[in-house]
């Protein structure tokens, strides 16, 4: 979903569910409907949030103490560098709720997948022997760029109405689960690709990109308005720490390796949609 597109839809849904929540609060305030719904349902959800992201970069060149030129031989670069971004999107669940304790209480199983906009992007001050740290082997000042693109996932809810069911209260509940994410890292670079030190006119600039799935677990708390029998409106705050993620770049023909790392977590409220069946 391009991204210009992605971000007004978002912000229309946003409006929709914000409006239906103002115009249904008197039904809520007159229902006796159950808050604790059974069964199957279906949903759209809104998240929007922080990604924080922090890089970290080694640049090793302890290889080959022969091959290696002064002077970088024997030498390790690591380079570290944080930031975030806003990040939004828009999302479909589905999944079953099971009443307990006579509808006052339920537990609940929803898996899903959204469409995500938005980055964390931050640069690298560069570590060096040299002025510029741009020569060949030392750790670049790069700019990078890390984007989510798509994610889906499990999610386990258990909570309720403690006043039962003709309280006119929300339902509280706690979240957790699993999301497996897909994103794009991008890198922007400037610096020497000769074993001989280069002149800064001679620098070279480009940009990679790499295409990588991460794992983040999340925790939240939410609430739950009903606007009827069988649809109701939710409002989340989660918390997401994502798996430590790193790879290595073998440069053999200058006799070194680039090991970068990621380290990420998302934080953000999330707007919902269900209907139940």
């Amino acid at each position: 979903m391009p991204s210009n597109l992605l971000r007004r839809t978002t912000c229309g849904l946003w409006w929709t569910v914000a409006a239906g929540a103002l115009l249904g609060s008197p039904v809520v305030a007159q229902a006796q409907a159950e808050k604790a719904a059974r069964g199957f349902h279906l949903g759209l959800t809104l998240p929007a949030g922080r990604l924080g992201v922090t890089m970290r970069k080694t640049v090793d060149n302890t290889a080959s103490d022969t091959q290696v030129p002064e002077p970088r031989r024997g030498r390790v670069f690591r380079d570290e560098v944080s930031g975030d971004g806003f990040a939004y999107g828009v999302g479909a669940v589905g999944g079953y709720r099971l009443p307990l304790s006579g509808g006052r209480w339920f537990l609940e199983g929803v898996v899903g997948i959204e469409w995500h906009g938005g980055a964390a992007e931050a640069q690298f001050a560069g570590v060096g022997v040299s002025a510029e740290r741009r020569q060949l082997g030392e750790s670049w000042p790069d700019r990078w760029r890390l984007a989510k693109e798509t994610s889906y996932g499990a999610t386990l809810r258990l909570g309720g109405d403690p006043g039962g069911l003709d309280s006119r209260g929300p339902a509280v509940y706690l979240l957790a689960g699993v999301r497996f994410a897909g994103v794009q890292f991008t890198r922007h670079y400037t610096g020497c690709f000769s074993p001989e030190p280069c002149d800064p006119a001679e620098f070279e600039s480009g940009r990679s990109n790499r295409d990588l799935d991460l794992t983040a677990w999340v925790a939240g708390i939410g609430l739950e308005w009903s606007l009827g029998e069988r649809v109701a409106i939710r409002a989340e705050a989660g918390y997401a720490v994502y798996a430590h993620e790193e790879w290595v770049t073998r440069f053999d023909d200058f006799v070194f390796t680039v090991t970068p790392g990621i380290d990420a977590s998302d934080a953000g409220l999330s707007m919902g949609l269900v209907r139940f069946f």
